[in-house]
């Protein structure tokens, strides 16, 4: 009887119910078995006198950022958790979670759960991206961008707009010297739409016009321009100094500067290209030609300087000085061409002593060292028109001879007594 019991015993521990192993995962069913063999078979052949049960079951901890977001275990559908929650008495092994959330991705995760243990899992959800955005470049680049006919002159390529709207966007590109460039672009959510323009040159037409580069030694002298199309008409200007925009042909540039010859030249304009015209300028023919400085005895109020003028033209000498402004003795303030003109310290007394004299003369308040001087001829403007330093080692010194300026621009004592005023040099060397 005792024998049958034990018997009946060791069945009932045997028997497993089916509807508890078919609540078991596939992945957690061998394991299962296995700790049931062993409850059954092997604790019962221990020595010791009690059992010893070994879990079979875990939990896992769900939280998320942000919180409140639907918890999908395994699949399941039924009614709706959401983050924070716990899940208690799992089957130990791998389960499938998965959360969603309005406004955020799917997140998802394989959670292994062991036999006692609770499993903590934070999800980070991601927000689902509601922007795009567009990345340009261009050939050549520092192109301003105009996009949804929004312009900033600031911004150009390349440039990355971000955070646009998803969907259709106009983009334009401007560049001087180019063609203008456009293109509708798709903006996707998260996306960058890569953009890359290459900028056509406009072309450039043949050149129509061409220029004159006008300089001058000395410079500043005043400009005046007769083109083919009639004369410059504008500021004054002075050398150096460029025209544009002057029509091919023939063009006459004329110079003038205080103290210097007038100056002027053809030049020939070409379209597309720069004439240029270099003048060097030529003082005023008007020099110093003869110099009383020492007189035999008592010289006051009895110097005097000659001047000569070699150029072709009549020139005027009013407001002309040495020291003082010239005031008129005899004749005109005008030096003929080939003519003289004789500026003596005191006018009457030059008179005096040479009635034969018929050119012009002037007066001027000044008196010149027995021993060397400078003299600086003015002109109206105080332009420098000639100037000297003579020194009594050159002679005519107290002789009653005078320096006077020989062909090759040096000094000689003169041939004659009283010199040759207002008549050409004695000294021809």
């Amino acid at each position: 009887m005792k024998v049958k019991k034990r018997a009946e015993k060791k069945a009932s521990e045997r028997e497993v119910s089916s509807k508890e192993v078919t609540l078991l995962k596939r992945g957690s069913f061998a394991v299962a078995v296995l700790i049931l063999v062993f409850a059954v078979f092997v604790a019962p052949l221990s020595a010791a006198p009690t059992t010893t049960w070994i879990p079979i079951q875990g939990s896992i901890s769900v939280s998320s950022s942000p919180s409140g977001a639907t918890i999908h275990l395994d699949g399941s559908v039924g009614q709706s958790l959401t983050t924070p929650y716990t899940f208690a008495n799992l089957l130990i092994g791998t389960h499938a979670l998965v959360l969603t959330l309005d406004g955020y991705e799917i997140w998802s995760a394989d959670v292994l759960v062991l036999a006692g243990e609770t499993l903590p899992v934070d999800a980070i959800m991601t927000p689902i991206p509601t922007t795009g955005s567009i990345s340009v470049s261009s050939a050549p680049s520092g192109v301003t961008l105009v996009l949804d006919g929004l312009v900033d002159q600031s911004v150009t390529t390349p440039y990355t707009f971000a955070n646009l709207s998803i969907g259709a966007h106009t983009l334009e590109l401007a560049l001087e010297g180019y063609e203008a460039w456009s293109t509708n672009v798709q903006v996707s959510a998260g996306g960058i739409s890569p953009v890359h323009a290459i900028m056509t040159p406009i072309p450039t037409p043949p050149p129509t016009k061409g220029a004159i580069f006008v300089n001058s030694s000395p410079s500043g002298a005043t400009i005046e321009l007769d083109t083919s199309d009639g004369s410059f008409d504008g500021l004054s200007v002075t050398t150096p100094y460029t025209f544009t925009e002057i029509s091919p042909g023939s063009s006459t540039i004329t110079l003038a500067l205080d103290g210097y010859e007038c100056w002027s030249t053809n030049v020939w304009v070409s379209a597309g290209e720069t004439s240029p015209v270099h003048a060097t300028l030529t003082p005023y023919h008007v020099k110093i030609n003869e110099i009383m400085y020492n007189l035999p005895g008592l010289d006051r109020n009895r110097e005097w300087i000659e001047l000569f003028n070699g150029g072709p033209e009549d020139i005027n000498i009013t407001g002309w000085k040495f020291f003082e402004y010239f005031t008129r003795g005899q004749g005109s303030m005008v030096i003929p061409a080939g003519g003289y003109a004789i500026v003596a310290v005191d006018a009457t007394t030059f008179l005096n002593e040479h009635s034969a004299c018929n050119c012009t003369v002037i007066e001027s308040g000044f008196w010149l060292s027995n021993i060397g001087d400078s003299l600086t001829l003015k002109d109206a403007s105080s332009v420098i028109v000639d100037e000297v330093s003579y020194h009594n080692s050159w002679g005519a010194s107290r002789n009653g001879k005078t320096l006077e300026l020989n062909l090759t621009g040096g000094w000689e004592e003169s041939l004659v007594d009283d010199g040759t005023p207002c008549n050409p040099n004695s000294v021809t060397t």
